[in-house]
């Protein structure tokens, strides 16, 4: 942002040392670039931080030197002199897309005289980079410029049907700029459109056909309020970047819409002449909602290591504009301008960079407080230091791909990923939908390089469209945070690894968790399972799957297997982490091992015969682990497979006996018999 110091004199008395303003501009946040003289002015370079809209006009900045330098800060009020007929009877305006355009205004000046613009404006513009074009459209540049509120001029005589429409962009309708230049635009887009076509891509640039000239004789002035994400769209989209663009970008201030209106007006009725219609023509709602932020102001000392007095802070942020929300100035409302700010912190931080960050010693030792894990951050790093201690490297990879990796089946769903326009990468343009693609790609990476051996698991979110066919809407995305794994071995390691990290977060003290066999695309047939948890009866919705790569899938990224496989959802398993671990004695009394040969059909899980054999055995068991599995069609039947199951049975009352034990192992083969008809092979 480039600030003429004359034009910042209109404001504010700043010092007679341009050295002194930037420096202490710069101490404050507003990092200072560079110094030219143009003329008998100063043009001074400022690095205005994303966060900080309210800096990107004079107005802004001359809010900031006030309160700096303790001096009264003096904005214009414009009150237009209005006449006699109505502007709604000559223009209508109309919002149909309020997402893209929450508030539209409109002012409608007739009998205007298009010209060159005087001396002074012209100055002005100059120093700041800006070249002048006439006195209506170098207004606009001016107003924008002071209030950091963007406006557009409009020929009214150039709006078919005398109305504004703002919209969504066809896909494929084309818009001519004011740069004469020809653009094909999409639906991502919004644009002002009279009846008939657009005439501004909204928040951007206008358009040629209703550009300001010299035939031009009445003008309606726009101010209006637009989101950022559509803005960002379309001057991306197209690199058609703008003075206007950047600012709907970060968001101004939404009080400045109807001031920098009443300021355009009265500025070009001042240098152009003519009648201001009586009235504003609106449509839409302002959106604009500070936020009320706790401020405790032993807080401020506790953070600093300085002490600022309650006096002090209070002084501060009011001349800042933040207003007290009770008598104990305990809570603070934000002003409009200043929506970045919504924490306590955010207000300490205020209060220091207008204190002066030399307030505060190096020497001092500052009070800290700790801060408790959320259920996520703990379920994160119960994760990674399950899988780091079991040999996995972690991974970090994009979260946009490539289509070859966004076409490979989700495990959560089948809606389409969301393509991003313009691509952030070249030829990754679509939102991941699984994370194991991108760690295939990466374990391949590795071993084309020599190292063969790469075990990797990553931690991040997936973005998932609700449903497929219709557009998505932004609000309508899920955004799950998985845990993914791929390494050397096959379906039991995999379920061996997703065991022991469902284990770590605390979910068997709660649930009981059982696997499924599933089907999906990128895994062995036969070799997969859903994992899904039974509390009290109910079973939940799959929170995980488990699995070993494909043979096709190995070959399609050039690996060798076996490989281990495994994607958990950590959003629907970070609900036990908080909960204290059961503590119990080591057993005091020997166990007794058992093992049983179990012959039961193809189609039996293994899940189901554990839920069996842990039903009949009671309390008394404390290990059930699967040994062999064997077929022979000729000594077992066609369709049949034989387990040998390996059973550790203790008592915490005494020592067990055979008959005891003999008595379970038959109560077993019973309850397995009754529920998987498996029968004992001699």
């Amino acid at each position: 942002m480039i600030i003429s110091s004359s034009w910042l004199a209109d404001y504010v008395q700043v010092p007679a040392s341009r050295d002194e303003l930037v420096e202490r501009l710069a101490m404050s946040g507003l990092n200072h670039e560079a110094t030219t003289t143009v003329g008998d002015d100063a043009a001074i370079e400022l690095e205005v931080t994303s966060n900080r809209p309210d800096c990107l006009g004079h107005i802004g900045v001359a809010r900031e030197a006030a309160v700096l330098f303790e001096r009264p800060l003096a904005v214009p009020d414009p009150r237009p002199l209005e006449g006699p007929e109505d502007a709604a009877r000559r223009v209508a305006v109309l919002i149909e897309s309020p997402e893209i355009c929450p508030y539209y205004s409109a002012r409608v000046i007739r009998g205007v005289r298009i010209g060159p613009s005087p001396t002074w404006l012209v100055d002005r513009l100059r120093t700041v980079g800006v070249a002048s074009v006439n006195n209506v459209v170098d207004v606009t540049n001016y107003v924008m410029l002071e209030s950091g509120q963007p406006l557009h001029a409009f020929d009214l005589a150039n709006l078919r049907g005398s109305r504004i429409v703002v919209r969504r962009a066809i896909a494929g309708e084309p818009f001519t700029a004011i740069n004469h230049r020809v653009y094909a635009l999409d639906d991502r887009m919004g644009v002002i459109a009279d009846a008939e076509r657009p005439v501004a891509l909204a928040g951007v640039m206008g358009g040629a056909e209703s550009e300001i000239s010299t035939a031009t004789v009445d003008v309606l002035i726009e101010s209006a309020q637009f989101a950022p994400l559509p803005v960002r769209a379309a001057a991306r989209g197209l690199a058609l970047a703008s003075g206007s663009s950047y600012r709907f970008e970060r968001g101004p201030d939404p009080a400045m819409v109807d001031w920098a209106s009443r300021r355009a007006a009265a500025l070009i009725l001042e240098l152009a002449g003519g009648v201001l219609d009586r009235g504003t023509v609106v449509a839409g709602e302002l959106a604009c909602r500070p936020a009320e932020i706790a401020l405790d102001p032993r807080r401020v000392s506790d953070v600093l290591g300085a002490d600022v007095s309650p006096q002090r802070q209070r002084k501060i942020l009011v001349a800042l504009g933040f207003q007290p929300a009770d008598e104990r100035g305990l809570r603070w409302r934000g002003p409009s301008w200043r929506r970045d700010c919504t924490r306590e912190i955010d207000l300490v931080e205020e209060i220091v960079r207008i204190e002066g960050y030399e307030r505060v010693r190096e020497d001092v030792a500052v009070a800290a407080r700790p801060v408790a894990l959320s259920a996520r951050e703990i379920a994160v790093r119960r994760t990674g230091e399950v899988l780091v201690g079991r040999g996995f490297c972690e991974a970090m990879t994009r979260s946009v791909v490539d289509d070859r990796l966004a076409s490979m089946e989700s495990p959560w769903g089948g809606a389409p990923p969301l393509v991003i326009s313009p691509p952030l990468i070249r030829g990754a343009d679509r939102l991941r939908r699984s994370l194991l693609p991108s760690l295939l790609e990466a374990r391949a990476d590795n071993a084309a390089v020599g190292n063969t051996d790469a075990d990797l698991f990553e931690i991040a979110r997936a973005y998932l469209p609700r449903s497929a066919g219709a557009a998505i809407d932004p609000g309508s995305l899920e955004e799950p945070r998985l845990a993914s794994f791929v390494g050397g071995g096959g379906f039991n390691r995999a379920k061996g690894l997703a065991d022991a990290v469902i284990a770590r977060l605390g979910v068997g003290t709660t649930a009981t968790v059982m696997y499924r066999p599933l089907t999906l695309e990128g895994f062995a047939f036969g070799r997969a399972a859903e994992i899904v948890l039974v509390t009290a009866g109910v079973e939940s919705g799959r929170v995980g799957i488990v699995g070993e790569i494909a043979a096709a899938t190995l070959e399609r990224f050039s690996l060798v297997g076996p490989l281990a496989a495994a994607e958990l959802r950590l959003d629907r398993l970070d609900f036990a982490v908080g909960r204290q671990p059961r503590l119990a004695r080591p057993a005091e009394f020997p166990a007794i091992e058992r093992d049983i040969n179990l012959v039961v059909a193809e189609r039996i899980t293994w899940g189901e015969l554990d839920r069996a054999i842990r039903a009949a055995a009671g309390d008394l068991l404390e290990t059930c682990r699967v040994g062999d599995v064997w077929r022979d069609a000729n000594r077992l039947g066609p369709g049949r497979k034989s387990l040998v199951v390996s059973l550790t049975l203790r008592s915490r009352a005494g020592t067990l006996t055979g008959d005891e034990a003999g008595r379970i192992v038959d109560a077993v083969v019973a309850e397995c018999g009754r529920r998987c008809d498996a029968t004992l092979r001699r």
